[in-house]
């Protein structure tokens, strides 16, 4: 009879579809309820889904064996379980940073009048995947598809700071570094003095270390579980880049990041 209830209950539903699995979208409204509510009870499921009590307890006990929810000892209620929220983060951090970050890029452009970048670090280069050009005639160009030696870029600074000391020191076994230009640093012990500044100020820069004439302010993105997604820059020509433009391109490029990370969960 419960459930006999349950179905004709389930196809009263406005609008829903032909074709739906009863059973599923049941299942799927229930942990939905979870959006609103940080436990939920089966008379509360019940009276809120329309379902009888009967059902709903065997939904929630099918749930808990799969670890989606778990019941609370003392007042039996349930709340979201290790399952659910394991997916929930996977799912976050397979985000394509690119995807979601490129107004964030276009407003950083427009607010300090320079080229922007998006970057990530693969191995011991800085591999940039978005851009947005600058619109002055003397500008630096979009690096899309570029690879540079992450040492040697602010992008590529601000993430090998997040880097553990022994991982940085895989990365460069030798201790030896190439240098591109001569302000470009050569030793280990060079580059983790920059990581040792970075970290302690928040952003990187770039002084005519990876390309002649042009300087870089950059900041790691970094999500709500505190993982490096990925680093912006702004770059801009030296001759643009006095004392008071790096300060106000960091606070820009920091509180962007900042930003950036929140949108990528």
């Amino acid at each position: 009879m419960d459930e006999a209830r349950d179905l004709t209950n389930d196809e009263a539903q406005p609008g829903r579809p032909a074709g739906l699995i009863g059973a599923v979208d049941n299942v799927l409204r229930l942990l939905r309820l979870f959006e609103d509510h940080e436990m939920v009870r089966v008379n509360q499921v019940s009276r809120d889904m329309g379902l009888s009590r009967s059902t709903v307890h065997r939904m929630l006990v099918t749930l808990a064996h799969h670890r989606f929810v778990e019941q609370e000892p003392l007042s039996r209620a349930y709340r979201p379980g290790p399952a659910l929220i394991e997916i929930g983060l996977s799912v976050v951090g397979r985000i394509d940073v690119r995807a979601v970050s490129h107004d964030a890029l276009t407003r950083l452009r427009d607010e300090t009048g320079e080229t922007v970048h998006l970057a990530h670090l693969r191995g011991p280069e800085a591999v940039y995947v978005d851009s947005v050009e600058s619109a002055h005639a003397m500008r630096t160009g979009s690096r899309v598809g570029w690879t540079l030696p992450a040492h040697t870029t602010a992008a590529g600074k601000a993430l090998l700071a997040e880097l553990p000391d022994a991982e940085l020191t895989t990365l460069y076994p030798s201790g030896e570094l190439a240098a591109p230009t001569p302000r470009a640093v050569t030793t280990i012990g060079q580059l983790r003095v920059q990581l040792e500044e970075t970290r302690r100020r928040g952003y990187a820069t770039n002084n005519a270390e990876s390309e002649d004439d042009v300087y870089a302010v950059a900041a790691v993105v970094r999500d709500k579980q505190g993982r490096a997604r990925g680093a912006i820059s702004t770059t801009a020509p030296r001759s643009r880049a006095g004392d008071a433009w790096v300060t106000a391109t960091a606070e820009a490029v920091m509180r962007v990041a900042r930003e950036l990370g929140d949108r990528i969960g």
